[in-house]
């Protein structure tokens, strides 16, 4: 979870707090944005309250705060979490009027050659406020937060803020050459004062040299070819996502003008960072001025977009929907107060509540999300606790006990579990499993065919449900190179599967997938383990011959029950060696053999 560190002062100021208010109950308060506050620091010494009690006084400390909440990256600054606190205590957000689609004069002109490398970005100019060193170090603080966080690291986003007096416009975001360009980049933080000033480096030998390049030059292993942001008269900005050159992209105490861009690989994050970032200047008195976007190439926004960009979402929520989940008959007119309280515009007509969450935010996904924002601007400890009414004993359910047996007997067997992600995308899936995304004829057993696809996506690393767990798995073993072998690994865990038949189109299954890594990996590697596994659970099957595009010619099987109860054979699961293709798909060096199995399906063979 984000932890951010803000200074008291500040965050006082910005929330129109008065100097009196309370660490204890600016603690209580927090919880407005899911947040906690777990320590102070003073002189570099972090100081914790003691049974609950906390010592007030007038030093301006650093606090660190804790948010538990990793779908509002609005929150993970000091004007984020202050805005909620004024706006709560008021009884109503700030009006932003600097969000737009319409085009504008000031402009960003896009290179073609970036549609493959990084190929969206946007930007604003900041006017009318004055960089203080407090303001400064809190837009860092926020910019490191969200490229760590929400930009994995700077690799699907990264910001840039520079002197917007000295830019002319319009700016250039074009592709070059590793060494056509030299600029001198900014000196690395730590080294500031041994760093040599005035000297110029090409992109290659930042990337080589300077310790900023170092760590993020990863990033751009794939390119021959590197980002670079100049303005009309070619005096470069940056080097995105890696570093600012010294001149331009130097930001110093004094400053009235300010440039800020993001660049990336999905325009949605990029355009909303650009509206936190606008945001957050905003409140600390900035004149906001947007900047329009042209791209040479289509963009799921079209080839001109301005940001700060207009991306209001709506939800629509019957007023008794808030009853049903909060177990409370709530009042209209109370739901529109605290929506309102909260930062949202909210009417009621009909019984039914229409809120709209603001531009800097992308979480109002479905209803609930609504009914969860009336729940916390009104306040949990509102709400009247009940017992229940009935006794009841929990326990868990037959297939929880069925995936804890099967995980014994692997860990037994000599594997290691591991714990994956079901959110992934296609190219693992299909790609780099050598299955066709859109296979002619019947679908295979177990996956194939269509993906289950996320709506609004966010992050291109996660378009889509798995729908199987071996791909998972290929991930884990592609970056354990480095361990000794043999690598036996096992994941008991849910896959989604395309099913038009079901409840939004998908039906989740229980699976067990396992892998053995080794020089001597083979079919019957994978096939004893799985032998020893359905003997113990005591349940018939048996191997047929099977063809599938992932495994070897003559070395994959189908595994189907053998039961004289059955009127027809239930497939079970699949198991064998992958091909040469699959394994250097994912940078394999061993032979590789698997299984995957329906717990669904072995758990109703067992009873």
């Amino acid at each position: 979870m984000p932890t951010i560190t803000v200074q008291k002062d500040d965050l006082y100021r910005l929330a129109n707090l008065d100097p009196s208010y309370k660490l204890a109950t600016l603690d209580d308060d927090l919880a407005l944005v899911k947040g906690e506050l777990n320590a102070r620091t003073l002189d570099g010494q972090s100081l914790r309250s003691t049974a609950g009690v906390w010592v007030d006084d007038n030093v301006n400390y650093d606090l660190r705060i804790e948010l538990k909440d990793t779908n509002r990256p609005d929150l993970w600054s000091v004007e984020g979490i202050a805005r909620h606190l004024r706006d709560h205590a008021r009884g109503y957000g700030a009006a932003y009027t600097f969000f737009t689609r319409d085009t504008v004069a000031l402009a960003i002109e896009v290179d073609a050659q970036l549609a493959s490398i990084r190929p969206y970005i946007g930007g604003f100019l900041a006017s009318g406020g004055n960089v203080n060193e407090v303001s400064l170090l809190a837009f860092i603080e926020a910019q490191e937060t969200l490229t760590r966080n929400f930009g994995r690291k700077r690799k699907t986003v990264s910001i840039g803020l520079y002197n917007g007096a000295d830019i002319v416009f319009p700016v250039h975001y074009r592709a070059v050459g590793r060494d056509a360009i030299k600029f001198e980049p900014l000196a690395p933080a730590l080294e500031r004062t041994a760093w040599p000033v005035g000297v110029a480096m090409t992109p290659q030998a930042i990337l080589e040299e300077h310790p900023t390049g170092r760590e993020y030059a990863a990033i751009l292993d794939d390119f021959s070819l590197v980002p670079m942001l100049t303005d009309a008269t070619g005096a470069v900005l940056s080097f995105p996502p890696i570093i600012n050159s010294a001149s331009l992209g130097q930001v110093m105490p004094g400053m009235a003008m300010l440039f800020v861009e993001v660049t990336g690989t999905e325009l949605d994050q990029c355009l909303l960072t650009l509206n936190i970032l606008a945001t957050n200047l905003a409140d600390r008195g900035w004149i906001i001025e947007p900047v329009t976007t042209r791209y040479p190439y289509a963009t799921s926004r079209g080839h001109l977009v301005t940001a700060p960009h207009a991306l209001a979402l709506t939800q629509q929520v019957p007023l008794g929907e808030f009853g049903c989940l909060l177990g409370e008959i709530v009042a209209a007119e109370d739901v529109v107060a605290k929506l309102t309280a909260y930062g949202v515009a909210a009417t009621a007509l009909d019984e039914q509540i229409t809120a709209t969450a603001c531009d800097y935010r992308q979480d109002y996904l479905h209803p609930v999300d609504v009914i969860e924002d009336y729940a916390i601007s009104r306040g949990y400890a509102t709400f009247a606790p009940a017992m229940p009414a009935d006794f009841t004993i929990g326990k868990l359910q037959p297939l929880t006990d069925f995936e804890d047996l099967v995980r014994d007997w692997l860990i037994g067997f000599g594997f290691e579990e591991a714990i994956c992600n079901i959110l992934t995308n296609l190219a693992q899936l299909r790609h780099q499993m050598d299955v066709s995304a859109e296979p002619d004829g019947a679908v295979l057993p177990f996956h194939g065919g269509q993906a289950v696809a996320i709506a609004n996506v966010m992050n291109l690393n996660y378009t889509h449900l798995r729908d199987w767990l071996l791909p998972s798995l290929l991930e884990v073993e592609s970056r354990s190179a480095g361990a000794l072998y043999p690598h036996k690994i096992f994941e008991v865990g849910e896959v989604a599967v395309f099913d038009l038949t079901q409840n939004l189109g998908s039906r989740t299954e229980s699976r067990l997938g396992g892998i053995i890594a080794d020089e001597d990996a083979s079919f019957d590697a994978a096939q004893s383990v799985l032998y020893a596994l359905l003997a113990s659970l005591g349940i018939s099957f048996k191997v047929e011959p099977w063809t599938h595009p992932s495994f070897i010619q003559g070395r994959v099987a189908l595994v189907t029950s053998q039961s004289a109860e059955e009127a027809a054979p239930i497939a079970l699961g699949f198991l064998g060696e992958l091909s040469p293709q699959v394994l250097t798909n994912w940078g394999a060096r061993v032979p590789v053999a698997v299984f995957e199995l329906s717990l669904d399906a072995l758990l109703n063979c067992s009873r």
